[in-house]
């Protein structure tokens, strides 16, 4: 697999115009989560009750905050974050389309940027296959939002009470893991040179994930390391810069996040990309 992960950074390298337009895009989404934040959870948490007030004003404000989850004002923020979900939606196949595009006509094409025509030819399919994803992303939460949610409710008033809802969420995450890996090889087979959109280059897709699946497993969790070192060095060393030096290390974050998450997008069509051709020279 090192390999694989090998030649994924060399396609990170030469696709660096998209890893810019990426960290622009998650610098745009970032700032507006931020802002959502602070315009949202900041005041609350402004009014949480000092530790000298004894604690019934700690409960009275327990009591106020979990009332005010069924307010209006929360409601707003609700329809103010499907909003920019829905945005988000719409733009995230677009730059998975040219992204994989230029990666499948790295070698055979003499456009200049392979980013833009990718985009026309594919969005489409990617548009179909993120909403699927996102649909099939989703669906457990009919089932686990209510358990999850009394499970919230009920430890504002002791933290213990939240360990019964642990078990859900971390299946939840799993699940989640399984259908974006799936998806996103179905979409490295709809960009086959061979039969761009077709069907069957999607379950072609499909059935590489399932046989190579440790191979998948094993560029995912090394990339995951990789990540959360990335992260963890980034935190560490943002408690003890102050000043201009933290500001500027706090907005180069998105950029490795960014290139991170092109280098695992990569390593994974490198190892989908050997195995097609791989089935093509037996097949033939």
């Amino acid at each position: 697999m090192k390999a694989k992960i090998r030649e994924g950074w060399f396609l990170v390298r030469q696709h660096m115009f998209i890893a810019a337009l990426l960290f622009i895009y998650q610098l745009i989404w970032g700032y507006f989560i931020y802002r959502l934040v602070q315009s949202a959870v900041v005041p609350l948490l402004l009014r949480y009750p000092t530790d000298d007030v004894g604690e019934l004003s700690t409960l009275l404000f327990k009591m106020e905050s979990q009332l005010s989850l069924s307010g209006p004002e929360v409601q707003q923020y609700l329809w103010i974050l499907g909003g920019m979900l829905l945005l988000r939606l719409l733009i995230s196949p677009l730059i998975q389309a040219g992204l994989l595009y230029s990666l499948q006509h790295f070698n055979s094409t003499e456009e200049r940027i392979p980013f833009i025509r990718g985009i026309k030819m594919l969005w489409k399919p990617m548009l179909l296959l993120h909403t699927i994803r996102t649909v099939l992303m989703f669906l457990p939460a009919y089932w686990l939002v209510p358990t999850l949610y009394s499970t919230i409710m009920d430890s504002f008033h002791s933290l213990h009470l939240l360990l019964p809802g642990i078990p859900y969420a971390a299946g939840w995450i799993i699940y989640g893991w399984i259908v974006h890996h799936a998806v996103l090889y179905m979409q490295f087979g709809i960009t086959d040179s061979e039969g761009e959109g077709c069907i069957q280059g999607t379950f072609k897709g499909l059935w590489i994930a399932l046989r190579r699946i440790f191979a998948v497993t094993s560029i995912a969790l090394i990339l995951g390391a990789v990540h959360l070192l990335v992260f963890g060095a980034f935190t560490s060393a943002s408690w003890f810069l102050t000043g201009l030096s933290g500001l500027i290390l706090q907005q180069t974050y998105p950029l490795a996040r960014s290139l991170l998450s092109m280098w695992k997008v990569c390593s994974h069509f490198r190892l989908w990309q050997s195995t097609s051709t791989k089935n093509e020279g037996h097949v033939s």
